[in-house]
């Protein structure tokens, strides 16, 4: 979000001044900077509504007056855009997560598809998480409403849904690279953190479609995610545990279709850097790199 500074309308003593709006404006910068949460709430609606009237002012007939009139009219504007500022600071710094999450959904509620959505999605997100999967998801979609590229709400259906909501993990996963390949970089971001968040999006995208689509047996379609996963997440032992493990489960179980036991070679070799990688699927890929090796051999 591009902060709106709001310039010295409010405080200056010209004669468009308008003494009302001025000062619940100056209350309510005087609560985000006490970091006032119920304060900044309600000065936001009063805000608002006096924002509206100010801007429901008709234009004067005489010249005399049209300078003035401009100037209320877009101390209007300014002190309409700080109230977004305003609850998106406030639910970001709230170390409350009740809070957090109360601010966040009435910004939602004012702006939906606003790119201040942008900058409290990660702090609601975490919020609402303390609530379960089923809350984390529920609030991204609340996000991905008015804001359906948001990348953080995107991971967060991905991630969270892998077991109990696969149909949309499977979806926000391969929306999130498709987002992550076009997206241009904040302006707020350097260039090396921008590359580093477009490669861990992107890498945690390719990795979950990968393992919804090998619990599903699409392993086709697993062993290609998984692959163009591999060298966006070396060094990430938790998605590199996924990513071995169903590619694995893909390629042993593709060469076991075709009779292609090298093709099944391949997939016990993938099953058994699972196994030496510290991560969720190690346990499960260690027994399972056993019984592809037997299989291979013909035993039982």
């Amino acid at each position: 979000m591009r902060f709106v500074v709001v310039g010295m309308l409010a405080l200056s003593g010209m004669l468009w001044a308008a003494p009302e709006l001025s000062d619940t404006f100056n209350s309510l910068k005087e609560a985000v900077d006490k970091k006032d949460a119920p304060k900044v709430k309600d000065l936001v609606a009063l805000t608002r509504k006096e924002a509206t009237e100010l801007a429901k002012e008709a234009q004067p007939t005489d010249a005399g007056g049209m300078e003035a009139w401009k100037g209320r009219q877009q101390f209007a504007k300014d002190a309409e855009s700080y109230t977004l500022y305003a609850l998106a600071v406030t639910a970001s710094q709230s170390t409350d997560p009740a809070v957090t999450i109360d601010l966040s959904e009435a910004l939602m509620a004012q702006d939906p598809k606003g790119d201040s959505i942008d900058t409290i999605a990660s702090a609601y997100l975490a919020a609402v998480g303390k609530g379960g999967p089923a809350k984390t998801i529920a609030g991204a979609n609340k996000i991905l409403a008015g804001r359906p590229e948001n990348e953080d709400a995107l991971y967060a259906i991905a991630s969270n849904g892998l077991s109990s909501a696969p149909g949309q993990s499977l979806t926000a996963s391969q929306k999130l690279v498709g987002v992550m390949q076009k997206k241009a970089k904040p302006e707020s971001m350097s260039q090396a953190d921008w590359d580093k968040r477009k490669t861990a999006m992107m890498g945690a995208g390719y990795t979950f479609a990968g393992v919804v689509q090998g619990a599903q047996n699409r392993y086709a379609d697993s062993d290609r995610n998984l692959k163009a996963a591999l060298p966006l997440i070396a060094g990430n032992s938790t998605m590199l545990s996924y990513a071995y493990y169903y590619l694995g489960l893909s390629n042993f179980q593709m060469g076991k279709l075709t009779s292609d036991k090298s093709k099944m070679g391949v997939g016990a070799d993938y099953t058994a850097k699972a196994a030496a990688t510290a991560g969720p699927m190690q346990g499960a890929a260690a027994n399972n790199v056993q019984v592809m090796r037997r299989e291979i051999g013909g035993g039982r």
